[in-house]
């Protein structure tokens, strides 16, 4: 399995964890606990885009919360005989503006200085059918709610819909009473993209997409 044949030193059997991924139904993910470990990652390149294929690769959904500080996060990882936790032990260790944590079979990637209230906003009901991963954030960005509390904190989202060409598989889910930092990652999952991120932009912009900038 190829991570970015740009940026990427060596990665040696990671077919463990391919046959791992490609085998869940839509809307099931593989505990992370559960997942078997890799022989060799070793990676020197950007974080967001590592993330963002490893997510894929074990068949687990990586929320990315960027640090405002650094939105851009250079990583140095060599591991051996890995399991996932290994792998974002070594993220952090390499970022180490960064924390991560497991909620409800996910992974949350965050600044350890602290995370975005906005990402803590409660949603009460959200419902969709047969959309892909962006349209699903969309509506659940133009909620009531959510839109009430954009106000309040004087935050803009930057739309980057339009400069994603290439739609995810098409989803359904209904939500209730999680924050959207939960909603993100449940649509995540539902779309088989396994990944979604947060960026502050500056002067209250920010932006929300489901692969890194």
């Amino acid at each position: 399995m190829n991570i970015n044949n740009a940026k990427i030193t060596a990665l040696v059997l990671f077919m463990v964890v391919a046959g791992v991924a490609g085998s869940p139904t839509m809307g099931q993910q593989t505990s992370p606990s559960n997942i078997p470990p890799v022989r060799i990652v070793k990676y020197d390149g950007d974080m967001a885009d590592f993330l963002a294929q490893i997510g894929k690769s074990f068949g687990v959904t990586i929320g990315l919360e960027i640090d405002p500080k650094q939105p851009k996060r250079q990583i140095s990882i060599d591991v051996n005989d890995a399991t996932l936790a290994d792998v974002l032990n070594a993220v952090v260790k390499s970022a180490p503006v960064y924390q991560w944590r497991e909620r409800n079979g996910s992974i949350e990637v965050l600044p350890v200085e602290g995370s975005n209230a906005f990402l803590d906003t409660m949603i009460n009901s959200f419902q969709v059918n047969e959309v892909d991963q962006t349209e699903a954030m969309n509506r659940m960005l133009n909620l009531l709610e959510v839109q009430a509390n954009l106000r309040s904190m004087s935050l803009t989202r930057k739309d980057l819909s339009s400069t994603s060409a290439k739609q995810s598989e098409k989803l359904s889910v209904k939500i209730e009473s999680v924050t959207i930092r939960q909603a993100l990652s449940m649509i995540a999952n539902e779309s088989r993209a396994r990944f979604w991120v947060f960026q502050p932009l500056g002067k209250g912009l920010f932006s929300i997409s489901k692969s890194p900038m």
